[in-house]
């Protein structure tokens, strides 16, 4: 019974959880919905666990055709450089990085190949969006990875 109990809690809470309009911070949208989200089971004793995800590699699937954005925490002045690849069905993957608040491209790797690479000096402090296109795959899902670097 405590199985169904927790998940049952969990939707109520996310359902009833506060929206927020468009044209604020999608960031704090998606922030405070985590929060409701945790209030039940942080209280059944569960705990966020920072040792779930790797820092160093970060692996995922991409479905052929889809773009997943990913947060970057970047530092101003910082030089980075950010290595992809994906599995063998991978025939073109591309990454674009793009600066706080910007729709424009700060670097990006497009080239019909599936290691893309990319190198730039981050312009200020604050949150990027990575990128990851699967352009090309040869089954439905393709794995990929990525890594950042910094100097």
């Amino acid at each position: 019974m405590r199985k169904l109990a927790l998940p049952a809690a969990l939707a109520l809470v996310l359902a009833a959880a506060p929206r927020m309009d468009a044209a604020q911070d999608f960031r704090a949208t998606v922030t405070a919905q985590l929060d409701a989200a945790a209030r039940p089971v942080t209280s059944n004793g569960f705990r966020s666990d920072s040792t779930v995800f790797s820092r160093d590699v970060v692996v995922g699937m991409l479905a052929n055709g889809t773009t997943s954005f990913v947060e970057l925490n970047l530092v101003a002045g910082g030089q980075y450089f950010i290595a992809a690849a994906c599995d063998e069905d991978c025939e073109d993957m591309d990454l674009r990085v793009f600066a706080p608040g910007s729709t424009t491209a700060l670097a990006q790797d497009v080239g019909e190949d599936d290691y893309p690479m990319i190198n730039f000096t981050a312009t200020s402090s604050g949150r990027y969006m990575l990128a990851v296109d699967m352009a090309k795959c040869k089954e439905a899902m393709c794995y990929y990875g990525y890594r950042v670097f910094r100097k």
